[in-house]
């Protein structure tokens, strides 16, 4: 069982392949990680 995993900054659910790797990027470590989708990943690269 895959768990859903949701995007820290849009709520959205972030999208997983097959294998049950994130599209997607966590930031920072330990209880501070947190998950953003593709989209808002963009967002944080500007």
């Amino acid at each position: 069982m895959v768990k859903k995993l949701k995007c820290d900054a849009c709520g959205r659910e972030v999208e997983t392949t097959f294998l049950g790797k994130i599209k997607g990027t966590y930031v920072g470590k330990g209880k501070n990680r947190k998950i953003y989708c593709s989209m808002c990943q963009k967002k944080l690269n500007k």
